[in-house]
């Protein structure tokens, strides 16, 4: 199905949480090591810089999903529709290009919850040793 709505405004959103999570994950590598040089100071302020690009991801999350709805209502779609129906309305040409775009979020979220998640523990692991020798 040929349509004349433009998907750059989804390609756009898509690419723009891509970079936010990728400034994360690369704030997270940051705090690891801080964490292993046991650089309290340095990890309070990696902390807060975590904070705001998380906030930072979230409202870039709220915009794709905005735009992914207002998108398929333009399709004439019904605004829940997911993702894969939306791009395939678009030309074959641009699917693609959506497909790798919304794959790559999905795969940079798994590996930021996992960066998250592992950093958590180890923060927790050095406490831990830290109280067991005072």
């Amino acid at each position: 199905m040929e349509t004349k709505i433009p998907w750059d405004h989804l390609v756009d959103a898509l690419r723009e949480e891509l970079q936010e999570k990728g400034g994360l994950i690369r704030l997270l590598n940051q705090q690891t090591e801080t964490i292993y040089r046991r650089d309290a100071q340095g990890n309070s302020r990696l902390e807060e810089q975590i904070r705001s690009q998380s906030n930072l991801i979230a409202r870039c999350k709220q915009r794709r999903e905005l735009v992914l709805k207002q998108t398929a209502s333009d399709l004439k779609l019904s605004e829940h529709t997911d993702s894969k129906k939306v791009i395939s309305s678009f030309p074959e040409y641009v699917h693609p290009l959506l497909e790798a775009l919304f794959a790559e979020v999905e795969r940079l979220s798994g590996r930021m919850d996992e960066r998250l998640r592992q950093n958590l523990e180890l923060k927790e692991r050095l406490l831990s040793e830290a109280s067991s020798t005072l």
